[in-house]
């Protein structure tokens, strides 16, 4: 019977510690916490682009202002329906993890040169895209980087620059 009764708190003992892990795992992936920008602080961004946070980030050394996209919706929201980015130079996708997502030009009415950078800020590829103001996403061309990326930074066609991304001095 002492035997049994060992095996019995073990096994409880075993299971409440699994359960435990879960949970925590759970809590980590579910928390919804933002990548951060490690290169550059961010602050809330004024209308009409308060959904995003605004940064200075340097591209071939040079400062740009950028709108910074770091949650699931604003990535997905991204320049749909902007017509004029000024103040800002472009927005920044920022990603936890190296990705391959790729991006359309749906309800996008301006036409943008994206970069892709590695986690590094070395750049990996670069685009043109083209508008597709009427379309869905399911509808319209997708773009995507030959190599998984950490940072996307979309800019007017033409202004993509060139260079690394990093601190502005």
């Amino acid at each position: 019977m002492r035997r049994n009764t060992g095996f019995v708190i073990a096994a409880v003992v075993a299971a409440a510690s699994l359960v435990g892990m879960i949970v925590l795992i759970a809590t980590h992936v579910g928390s919804g916490a933002s990548p951060s920008l490690p290169f550059a602080s961010t602050q809330p961004a004024p209308a009409p682009f308060t959904d995003f946070r605004a940064a200075r980030v340097a591209v071939g050394g040079q400062c740009r202002n950028v709108l910074v996209a770091t949650t699931d919706a604003q990535r997905s929201q991204g320049l749909r329906d902007v017509t004029n980015l000024a103040p800002y130079d472009g927005m920044i996708f920022v990603y936890a993890h190296d990705t391959d997502t790729h991006f359309t030009m749906a309800n996008t009415k301006l036409p943008l040169d994206i970069t892709w950078y590695a986690a590094d800020g070395t750049p990996v590829d670069r685009t043109t895209m083209e508008p597709c103001p009427n379309g869905t996403d399911a509808t319209c061309p997708e773009y995507a980087s030959k190599h998984k990326y950490r940072y996307a930074l979309e800019r007017p066609a033409g202004a993509a620059g060139s260079g690394s991304l990093g601190a502005c001095a």
